[in-house]
């Protein structure tokens, strides 16, 4: 998944620190708006983050003029904020109805408080004193590991089923070619077939005959190493609480996922 973070961070760096900790999480590209942009190519990008702090309660205006003039329908999209009071509210929602107009995909948002020496908090000598600290930059790569779970990389688990092969579903989206029933799918166009997924899986998904494909997903445990380790982001999990009931069943009722495990 090859990802690019747009931030502007103009007054005490609040900004910054919560988009490099998110852009190390992605192996994201970090770019300031402030900086030029023009010659940036977004088709190469499978998500765009966009962020600034919250000004007269909402998203710097530079930020917002500058995602208007973004194309941007139909890429998913994530947007953060450092913020000078406890409670986000509705501070977001300008941002937000110009990615409505813009047709673009938001999968989530994120915002935190960040320190603010303007205004009444002068008087004290600034209000949020160290903030981000080491616990915001820590929720901040939480929620960008989720948005690896949210986002399917160069899938689409909706389309149709094109072809069965030795028991194993295919799609057919652009140029990728999907393998995965329910599950598990496995996007074996971008796949390098280094078979780190094969090592990791504990369930032991995942076979290699001409190419590595998933296998039996509904023994999925939805642990997610798959994912986390494959080097090309070819994988994705449709993670759900009706999967982890499912789960938690057969483990209830039944030796299978055990002995799956032990395999």
């Amino acid at each position: 998944m090859k990802t690019i973070i747009f931030y502007s961070s103009t007054y005490n760096g609040n900004t910054l620190k919560i988009a490099e900790s998110m852009a190390a999480v992605l192996s994201a590209d970090l770019v300031s708006i402030e900086s030029e942009t023009s010659g940036i190519d977004l088709s190469k990008y499978d998500l765009i983050g966009l962020g600034s702090a919250i000004h007269f309660a909402e998203h710097n205006i530079q930020l917002q003029r500058f995602v208007s003039a973004l194309p941007l329908q139909e890429k998913n999209v994530f947007i953060f904020s450092t913020r000078c009071r406890p409670f986000i509210g509705g501070y977001h929602k300008a941002l937000k109805e110009i990615l409505k107009r813009q047709r673009a995909n938001l999968i989530d948002e994120f915002s935190c408080v960040g320190f603010d020496k303007t205004g009444p908090w002068v008087l004290i000598n600034g209000y949020n004193k160290n903030r981000p600290n080491t616990n915001d930059l820590f929720k901040a790569r939480l929620f960008a590991e989720k948005l690896q779970q949210k986002l399917p990389p160069s899938l689409t688990i909706k389309e149709a089923i094109t072809e069965y092969k030795q028991g194993v579903a295919f799609r057919v989206k652009g140029e990728n070619r999907i393998a995965g029933r329910k599950i598990v799918f496995l996007n074996t166009t971008s796949c390098i077939q280094c078979g780190k997924c094969i090592k990791v899986c504990p369930m032991n998904i995942f076979r290699k005959n001409d190419t590595i494909v998933p296998m039996n997903d509904e023994d999925c445990i939805q642990c997610q190493l798959c994912a986390k380790n494959c080097p090309t982001g070819s994988i994705y999990i449709n993670e759900s609480f009706a999967n982890g009931m499912r789960i938690a069943l057969r483990e209830m009722f039944s030796t299978k996922l055990q002995n799956r495990y032990k395999s």
